[in-house]
C-alpha cells in the first residue's frame, strides 16, 4: 500500500483519517500511524482502504511500475500520471506538510525509471517526471524551502529534454514563485518573464504570468513597464478565456485566475479600484475548493479574502 496514494483518495473525497477510522471500525492511532509511516499496515486494513477510498487498478499499476522499474508500459505510465494528478488535488485540500515525505520518495523512483527507460514510453515518462519534480518544488515553495530551486531546475531539465513548452513553463513559474517568496521582486519578474517566453508556453500561461511579470515588476519599481505589462497581459486573457489550460496548469480554466493575477498587478501598481474589481471578480470565479487550499494565501491576504470573497 502506497500511503501517498491513501493520503490523496483520503482528500479526494474530503476524509479525514480519523472519519477513515471510523466508518472501516479501526484504531484512529492505528491508521495515524500507518499513514505517518510509523507502522506498517495489515493486509485487513488495506484492504478495508481499497474498499473505502475505491483505490482502483490504476493505483496498484502504479505501484507495480515503481517495484518494477524495468517493465514500463503505456498503461504504467498512464498511472503514474494519474497517481500524481491526484497528489496534486490533494495539495488542494491538505497542503504540503502530509504530501512531502511521498513526493520526494516518488521523484527518486520516477528519476530512477526514467534513467533505465527505453522504448516509445520514455518521452511519456519524462514528462510525469518532469511535472512531478515541478510539484514536489511547489511543495518546497509553499514551505519556503530553498530546496525548492535545484528541484525546479531537475524540473526544467527534464522538461527540456523531452520537449514539453507548458511543462518548462511550470518549472519557471514555479521558480518565480520561490523568489516572490524570498521578496527578491527583480529575479522573480525575470522567471514570470521567462515564462512568457518559452518555446511552446500555453496562451493561458502566458497570460497569467504576463501578469504575474507586472506585479513584480511593479513591486521592483518600475510602474511604467509593469502598466505595458498588465496591458499585455489583460489582452492575452481576453484571447485565453475559452482556451483549455494544460492539465498541468488545471487551475486556469476560466479566467478567475486570470482576472485575480491582473487585481493583483493592478494593487501592486497602486490602481486600487481596479485591483479590487478584478479580485472581487476572480474570487468570485475560483471554486470553493481552492478559496480554502492553504496555498491561496500567496495570491491575496486573509483580509483581502474576508472582505472580497463572494458571501
Amino acid at each position: 500500500m502506497d500511503v501517498g496514494n491513501v493520503r490523496a483518495a483520503l482528500a479526494r473525497k474530503g476524509l479525514s483519517a480519523a472519519e477513515a477510522a471510523r466508518r472501516i471500525r479501526y484504531d484512529p492511532a492505528y491508521l495515524s500511524r500507518v499513514l505517518n509511516g510509523r507502522q506498517a499496515p495489515s493486509a485487513a486494513l488495506e484492504q478495508s482502504l481499497a474498499a473505502l477510498l475505491d483505490l482502483d487498478e490504476g493505483d496498484e499499476c502504479a505501484q507495480y511500475a515503481m517495484r518494477h522499474p524495468t517493465r514500463l508500459d503505456r498503461a504504467a505510465v498512464a498511472a503514474l500520471a494519474d497517481a500524481l494528478a491526484a497528489q496534486r488535488r490533494a495539495d488542494d485540500v491538505v497542503g504540503p506538510v502530509p504530501l512531502l515525505p511521498a513526493a520526494e520518495t516518488h521523484r527518486t523512483v520516477l528519476l530512477r525509471l526514467l534513467r533505465d527507460a527505453r522504448g516509445p514510453e520514455r518521452d511519456a515518462l519524462g514528462e510525469v517526471a518532469a511535472e512531478h519534480c515541478a510539484f514536489l518544488g511547489w511543495l518546497h515553495v509553499q514551505l519556503r524551502s530553498d530546496r525548492a530551486v535545484p528541484v525546479l531546475h531537475e524540473g526544467e531539465r527534464i522538461a527540456r529534454e523531452v520537449g514539453s513548452g507548458p511543462l518548462i513553463a511550470q518549472s519557471l513559474n514555479f521558480l518565480a514563485c520561490h523568489w516572490r517568496t524570498r521578496g527578491d521582486h527583480r529575479r522573480a519578474a525575470e522567471h514570470f518573464d521567462a515564462v512568457t517566453r518559452t518555446d511552446g508556453v500555453h496562451l493561458t500561461q502566458k497570460a497569467a504570468n504576463t501578469a504575474r511579470a507586472a506585479e513584480q515588476t511593479a513591486k521592483a519599481g518600475d510602474r511604467t513597464a509593469a502598466r505595458t505589462l498588465l496591458r499585455a497581459a489583460e489582452h492575452l486573457g481576453e484571447r485565453a478565456a475559452n482556451r483549455t489550460p494544460p492539465e498541468a496548469a488545471y487551475w486556469l480554466r476560466g479566467q478567475a485566475f486570470q482576472l485575480l493575477n491582473q487585481g493583483i498587478a493592478h494593487d501592486a501598481i497602486g490602481d486600487g479600484k481596479s485591483a479590487r474589481e478584478h479580485i472581487a471578480a476572480g474570487l468570485a470565479g475560483i471554486p470553493a475548493l481552492h478559496l480554502s487550499a492553504p496555498w491561496i494565501s500567496d495570491y491575496v491576504s486573509p483580509e483581502q479574502l474576508r472582505e472580497l470573497s463572494p458571501p
